[in-house]
């Protein structure tokens, strides 16, 4: 994709420019993307607990590949020790996905987002439960003495 940003409508009237400079890969911006022609679904390059941090969506029209990104959490979620999803959101975004593109979406999510999800949950499950025995021990360690 180029570095720089263009709208979708933008980009069509540049279509036979960008397509005979080579540049056929362009980065969208705006509110007028294309949901109703999204073709695929990529990873994004950025990554967080090993997992991605969003996806791109693509669009093939005019002889260019036009993508844009979509992030799971907002930035705010930076620097927290858990993810922080943003289901009403991209519930949202995957609603606007054409039949073909929702089924590439649900895959990418197996294969690509649940497994390292999955996994820091249960680093997380095992560090909460380990913390609430050392609770449950400590509240015992006090009845145990109280009761004396």
């Amino acid at each position: 994709m180029l570095p720089f940003n263009i709208t979708y409508k933008e980009a069509l009237a540049k279509a036979d420019h960008l397509v005979a400079l080579g540049e056929t890969n362009v980065w969208l911006h705006g509110d007028d993307c294309p949901w109703d022609k999204v073709t695929d679904i990529e990873g994004g390059s950025a990554r967080r607990f090993n997992s991605p941090t969003g996806f791109r969506v693509i669009v093939e029209e005019a002889g260019l590949r036009l993508g844009w990104s979509i992030d799971f959490e907002d930035r705010d979620a930076n620097g927290r020790s858990v993810s922080l999803f943003e289901p009403e959101r991209l519930r949202d975004i995957a609603g606007r996905l054409p039949a073909v593109a929702k089924v590439k979406f649900g895959q990418f999510l197996t294969d690509e987002v649940l497994p390292d999800l999955y996994k820091r949950t249960e680093e997380i499950r095992t560090a909460l439960h380990q913390q609430e025995a050392s609770e449950n021990c400590v509240r015992g360690l006090i009845a145990f003495c109280n009761a004396q």
